[in-house]
């Protein structure tokens, strides 16, 4: 006689592919290959499981890519000045410390047999000083991440798919096998 052990329930599906709204619990700025990115650590899941955003800086001299999660997780904005052609400047603290507790939509894929966490994000439903997003406007940041993931992800994910060595099965039958 003997006992066993059972987890109850089928897993939480925490790494399933898909959308998760995700809370923060520790982020900070590092650089790799002479690129500044920054490192972001969602509650519940382990130190190697994190996201890294790119600093991508436009035409105009500003930074976009790391400003736009902290956006989205409506991180560090006191507030929003009026331009003339209508745009919004925000002011925003970009600590890393303005990031923990902040809820935000990540986007989990699968690369082979590991999860991986996309490096566009989407807002949760939320108004601040500067702005509001309702669930419609969450909907519609999610897709322009999807189509980013479709364009340039998920096609490097299926070309290594592709270049996995595969094993083959010999036509020779055992008889030909001279043991």
């Amino acid at each position: 006689m003997r006992t066993l052990t059972i987890k109850s329930g089928g897993g939480n599906n925490q790494y399933n592919t898909g959308w998760h709204e995700l809370l923060v619990s520790k982020a900070e700025y590092a650089e790799w290959n002479g690129n500044k990115c920054i490192d972001v650590y969602f509650d519940d899941y382990p130190e190697n499981f994190n996201m890294r955003i790119y600093a991508k800086t436009g035409s105009d001299g500003e930074e976009f890519a790391i400003g736009q999660m902290y956006r989205f997780a409506n991180a560090g904005i006191s507030n929003a000045l009026e331009g003339p052609d209508g745009t919004k400047v925000l002011k925003m603290d970009d600590s890393p410390e303005a990031l923990i507790g902040k809820k935000m939509n990540v986007y989990l894929y699968k690369d082979g047999k590991y999860s991986r966490i996309l490096n566009r994000t989407a807002p949760t439903v939320f108004e601040n000083a500067a702005e509001s997003f309702n669930q419609s406007d969450v909907d519609y940041w999610k897709s322009k991440a999807e189509s980013y993931y479709k364009a340039f992800v998920l096609p490097k994910v299926e070309n290594k798919k592709s270049e996995e060595p595969t094993t083959s099965e010999s036509s020779e039958s055992d008889d030909n096998i001279p043991f």
